[in-house]
């Protein structure tokens, strides 16, 4: 959504609108304008360990609410994205069936996701199946833009005009964090680290027509 509106400043205006003379040239006929974008969140998968086709996703064992996802800031560059505290990840159950010859059983680390109660929700998908949770069926943190600017211009002459344009980027410095991190490889499950390089930015513009 965008909009434009005059700046109510100069003559006859709610502010100096007493002015005159040069003091009223320079004040009045001010335009603001703004742009707001407000984008969803893209449909991200929960990664497992890539075995049938490659690509692999989890498999759902448990209650888990793959609409619970909210960015909430943690502290330092880190967010959370899934309610702090809710998923741990820790060793997968399967490894209990691999044998302990040899020391086989030791050398599992597949990886699996507890809720706080200790009971597990997502598992590594059995070797040559898919998992059951699929593919981008949670949706990522929406993001949103808010940019204006401000503009003039100034007659010189019937034929000649100045015009004096700023325009400012992520006018609120909003930081835009970056995708979650959604494998249950990852001991980081649930949280964002770090943010992408947008940030405030100012452009100033003199434009002269004949």
């Amino acid at each position: 959504t965008n909009g434009t509106f005059s700046l109510p400043i100069g003559p006859n205006k709610l502010f100096l609108g007493n002015s005159s003379g040069t003091l009223a040239r320079i004040i009045e006929g001010w335009q603001a304008s703004w742009i707001v974008n407000l984008t969803s969140g893209q449909p991200m998968s929960v990664a497992a360990q890539n075995n049938l086709y490659a690509n692999g996703t989890a498999s759902i064992v448990g209650p888990f609410d793959k609409d619970s996802g909210n960015v909430e800031y943690d502290s330092g560059t880190t967010w959370n994205y899934l309610p702090k505290g809710a998923y741990i990840v820790d060793l997968d159950p399967q490894c209990a069936q691999v044998t302990a010859l040899q020391g086989l059983q030791g050398q599992c680390t597949i990886d699996a996701v507890k809720d706080a109660s200790g009971q597990y929700v997502l598992q590594q998908p059995a070797p040559g199946a898919r998992g059951t949770m699929g593919q981008r069926n949670m949706e990522g943190p929406g993001q949103w833009r808010f940019d204006m600017n401000v503009q003039k211009s100034f007659k010189i002459t019937e034929s000649k005009t100045l015009q004096f344009r700023m325009d400012a980027r992520n006018i609120l410095n909003h930081p835009e964090p970056n995708a979650p991190t959604l494998s249950i490889n990852n001991l980081n499950f649930g949280t964002i680290n770090g943010k992408t390089n947008l940030r405030r930015q100012f452009q100033a513009q003199l434009r002269f027509t004949f």
